[in-house]
């Protein structure tokens, strides 16, 4: 068989998994009073978009061309 593996549409070389995903521990620092969502709006925000900007930047314009409205909410947690 043959073909290509991509990630959002991107080759397996255009990309840097381990910035793509991350491992979570069962021992979890986080405020247990805190819902899943304000734990994972906490998370995101302390790691920001780093050397992702410009890539989510051409991402957003790439879907607004394309009419696509990502639901805020949503869209906030999957980039």
């Amino acid at each position: 068989k043959s073909g290509e593996i991509t990630y959002n549409g991107h080759l397996l070389n255009e990309f840097v998994p381990q910035k793509t995903s991350a491992y979570i521990s069962q021992n979890d620092v986080h405020v247990g009073e805190m819902t899943v969502k304000e734990t994972l709006d906490f998370s995101a925000r302390c790691q920001g978009v780093g050397s992702r900007y410009d890539l989510l930047s051409e991402l957003a314009r790439r879907e607004r061309a394309a009419g696509i409205f990502p639901e805020a909410e949503v869209d906030l947690f999957m980039k």
